[in-house]
């Protein structure tokens, strides 16, 4: 049996009072006393604080039960003592992130300090690309033939590893390197884009699926000459449009990604073109559609995570999954979608699908407010623009199903979204009527 009280530990928690204009109080103490059981699990046998809530559990209470777990975990026997500065190890030494994390060199992107400028612009490193495709003659790559007439103290910033068996290598995008090289931590293997846990299973089909067609426009335009002249260098065929979305598989890390969505009406921002309302407001749309969206912080965070969330997604439903690129349709080249990943279900028909991850700052999925209840589940509401964005995304590609995903800190959630015909025809007609109307105008203009 042991007794853990505050008084005992002088531990005494003042409770500050907020200043009311300029008068003060005095400060008030709580005075708090508890009495575990030593025994696994520890055992709460009675407790009680001075305060006005002490007689059951007040937040003291609780405060003091979580710096007891937390002196247990650290294997403290005794409460330490509360050390002043000047009994602690200097830090100024140690510099301030700023909240800036640290990483690779490649990672970085060189931004002008321009207010609502997108990452789009941002200039980033290309001094290490590995080198894809047959290699040229040993001769060639040989230095020494280079350096032969230098003498030594004017090679201050050549050498040479050394690199012997019997120091460790480890992977890099290069291949194997001496462990602790620059490559060896600047280089490291990324990882895959891929997850294959059906080694059976056909390969991933390219999107737009072949034979796939949508329906002509419906709205009748006249375009200017050099509206038509956009029109044409829009224009892509199939094979043209599996090639973009093999190159774009990056996304948002490409510039050719960035580049080729802005000039297209994407599946992100079909809800809100079907939905705009008047003249003033649907240019205005147009136009931020146009200057793209600042990056944010969770946006950040969002990309950062995507990856491995996707990963665990494939994991937990027993998929295949590859990424997948900006897709354009022949039929309409100024529409665009980007989905996360291709999916293959072999329990599912047609087993090949998409899926659309988001990774929100939340604990939970069911703290994400684009989730209601139906009938005892989650799901995606229908009129949120996650579910419009999906189903753009099946509009283009083609395919029949995709994946909604949330990974939130503490668990996932997935629901299974099929095409929904009323949606498709509602804004196929109203983005093709945006773009030719609003969008094609405003971008010529703004191009100039």
């Amino acid at each position: 049996m042991c007794v853990v009280s505050s008084e005992d530990q002088v531990q005494r928690r003042r409770v500050s009072l907020k200043r009311v204009s300029s008068s003060t109080f005095r400060p008030t103490c709580a005075i708090l006393k508890m009495t575990l059981r030593d025994s696994k699990p520890v055992v709460l046998i009675n407790s009680n604080c001075s305060c006005v809530a002490g007689c059951g559990i007040c937040n003291h209470l609780v405060a003091l039960l979580f710096q007891t777990a937390h002196y247990s975990e650290c294997g403290m026997t005794v409460v330490p003592p509360v050390l002043s500065c000047t009994q602690t190890e200097q830090k100024w030494h140690k510099p301030r992130t700023m909240g800036v994390k640290p990483g690779p060199v490649d990672a970085m992107v060189v931004l002008k300090p321009k207010p609502g400028a997108t990452t789009a612009s941002g200039v980033r490193s290309t001094l290490y690309k590995g080198y894809s495709g047959e290699l040229p003659h040993p001769a060639t790559l040989n230095p020494r033939p280079a350096y032969a007439g230098m003498k030594a103290e004017s090679l201050p910033l050549i050498c040479t590893m050394n690199i012997s068996a019997d120091k460790p290598l480890v992977d890099s995008v290069f291949g194997k390197v001496q462990a602790g090289s620059v490559l060896s931590y600047q280089q490291t293997l990324p990882p895959p884009d891929s997850v294959v846990l059906h080694e059976d299973a056909p390969p991933f089909p390219s999107v737009p699926l072949d034979g796939y067609h949508l329906n002509q426009s419906e709205y009748s335009f006249v375009p200017t000459h050099q509206e038509q002249l956009h029109l044409s260098s829009l224009s892509v065929t199939l094979s043209q449009s599996h090639l973009i979305e093999e190159a774009t598989r990056c996304q948002s890390a490409t510039p050719e990604w960035h580049s080729l969505r802005r000039e297209r009406v994407t599946a992100s921002h079909f809800r809100e073109v079907s939905h705009v309302r008047g003249p003033r407001t649907a240019e205005g749309l147009a136009e931020r559609m146009i200057r793209g969206t600042r990056q944010t912080a969770n946006m950040k965070r969002g990309l950062e995570m995507e990856t491995g969330a996707l990963k665990d997604y494939a994991v937990l439903k027993n998929l295949n999954l590859t990424k997948c690129g900006l897709v354009i349709h022949p039929d309409a080249p100024w529409l665009g979608a980007s989905p996360d990943g291709l999916v293959y279900d072999p329990l599912e028909r047609p087993s090949f699908g998409l899926v659309e991850i988001k990774c929100p700052n939340a604990q939970s999925y069911v703290d994400c407010n684009v989730l209601k209840m139906a009938q005892g589940k989650y799901k995606l509401k229908e009129s949120h623009c996650y579910y419009w964005q999906v189903q753009g995304q099946l509009l283009i590609t083609g395919m029949q199903w995709c994946d909604f995903v949330i990974c939130a800190h503490d668990d996932i959630f997935v629901q299974r979204i099929y095409r929904d015909g009323t949606v498709l025809e509602e804004a196929k007609k109203r983005c093709d009527m945006f773009f030719f109307n609003i969008y094609l105008p405003k971008y010529l203009s703004m191009s100039k």
